[in-house]
Order: C-alpha cells, then sequence, then structure tokens
C-alpha cells in the first residue's frame, strides 16, 4: 500500500512539475515539497520492515500509513471541491 500510495504521488508531482520549483516558506505549493519528502521515508521504512521486521519498524509503518491515508482523503476532497464549484465560462 505504502509503494504504490507513495507511486502515485511521486507520479502526480512529476507530471505536474513540482519537484522542479523552488519553494519559499510562505508558499502554498509547499505542501509538494511535504509530500516530496514524506514520500521516500515512507517507501525506505516498508523496505527496512521487509529486511528486519522489527516492532517499531511496524508501528512506524502503522502511522506512515495513517498519514498516507489522510494525504490521499485530502487530495480527493481537493478534487471534489474543485468539481463542485467549478462553473465553465462562455466566450
Amino acid at each position: 500500500m505504502h509503494v504504490i500510495a507513495a507511486t502515485a504521488v511521486y507520479r502526480y508531482l512529476i507530471t505536474g512539475g513540482w519537484l522542479t520549483n523552488h519553494y519559499r516558506l510562505n508558499d502554498p505549493n509547499i505542501v509538494n515539497l511535504a509530500l516530496a519528502i514524506f514520500e521516500p521515508i515512507a517507501v525506505m521504512s516498508v523496505i527496512a520492515f521487509w529486511i528486519w521486521r522489527t516492532a517499531s519498524l511496524r508501528r512506524l509503518i502503522s502511522i506512515l500509513f495513517v498519514i498516507q491515508i489522510l494525504i490521499g482523503a485530502g487530495f480527493l476532497l481537493f478534487f471534489l471541491f474543485f468539481a463542485l464549484t467549478w462553473h465553465p465560462k462562455m466566450m
């Protein structure tokens, strides 16, 4: 689940050009920078769990899973908000 979610988020970041952007702390796109930092941590924790299988890594993966669910829900809410409030303009 972590690897699939991380792949989807990174695909979104790459296709949107967000990884080549220069971020500032007052920039609203800083959320994309946080995602670009968070997703490799999630994937590396899954790989580490595959190798060592400790209880602390299991707990970390559980926490990261909840965070990824919240990220996915945020994307879904943003898309639904956009879809419900968008009005095409006639020329």
